[in-house]
Order: structure tokens, then C-alpha cells, then sequence
């Protein structure tokens, strides 16, 4: 029987040894994790009509393609200027970004809108080469139209 092991112990380090040297260590290793990216949105809310800059709106900025409901929310600033960003997986190109007036008539009432944004004609910038890819960022100028109902 002790026979019988020390050949079993001989063939299963043969077998482990083989496999080791026959690695390639040009080969990337296998990683946990997902590659991920910055994804950026700014620009300028103002009304349609008068052309005025809208403080207070609801900025959200999502995946499309996800099932998620995860994203980033922001709100303009007294001149209107918003900026939202999203870290995804690296390989996302569309996003919505959905404007909503969250604050009554305190500045006006407007009509919620949405908006599909495309990245995928922006290259990365500032990635580490590993999982981070960098980022994307896109500049949205938006007019939302004020609400009648109100």
C-alpha cells in the first residue's frame, strides 16, 4: 500500500509540475472585478421661451442599458449650470439624463424631459491602463418648456 501512495504522491506532482511550467507569463492573469469608467454630463438648463437660466432642476444621469435604477443625481445652480457623473462598466455608451422641476413655482413650473446621451464618439481619457478605463465626459445644453397646466 505505502507503494502504491509514493507512485500516486510522484504522478500527482509530475502532473502539478507540468502544469505550472506550462503557463504562459506573457498571459494575463484572470482578475476579479469589471472594468469601469468615469461617465460625465455638464451643460445649461434655460427656460424655452424666455431664454432665462432655471435654478433647481433635478438632474439624473443613468445607465440605458441597465436594469438598475442607480445614477447620480444633481440639481442646477442659480445659472443654471449642472454637472452629474456616473461610474460604470467601461464598455457603456448610452445614458439618459432626465431633467424634473422638483421645487413647485418657486422659480417657475416646467415640464419633466429626458434625454438619451451617446459616448461612444469620445475617447478615455486619464485611464491606469487596468481596470479603470478614464473618462468620458459630454457637454448637454438643455431647454425645458415651461408647464400651461399650472
Amino acid at each position: 500500500m505505502k507503494n502504491y501512495l509514493s507512485i500516486l504522491n510522484k504522478l500527482i506532482l509530475m502532473l502539478l509540475a507540468f502544469l505550472g511550467f506550462s503557463c504562459d507569463p506573457n498571459e494575463p492573469g484572470v482578475e476579479y472585478g469589471m472594468p469601469c469608467a468615469d461617465f460625465k454630463v455638464n451643460g445649461n438648463i434655460v427656460d424655452e421661451i424666455s431664454l432665462e437660466k432655471i435654478s433647481n432642476i433635478q438632474v439624473v444621469l443613468q445607465n440605458a442599458l441597465s436594469s438598475t435604477i442607480h445614477g447620480d443625481t444633481a440639481y442646477s445652480d442659480e445659472n443654471g449650470n449642472y454637472e452629474v457623473s456616473l461610474n460604470d462598466f467601461s464598455g457603456s455608451n448610452a445614458f439618459i439624463v432626465n431633467f424634473k422641476d422638483v421645487d413647485g413655482t418657486r422659480n417657475g413650473s416646467y415640464l419633466a424631459t429626458d434625454t438619451i446621451i451617446d459616448f461612444s464618439d469620445i475617447e478615455f481619457t486619464d485611464g491606469d491602463g487596468s481596470w479603470y478605463s478614464g473618462e468620458k465626459s459630454k457637454e448637454l445644453n438643455i431647454k425645458l418648456s415651461p408647464d400651461e397646466a399650472l
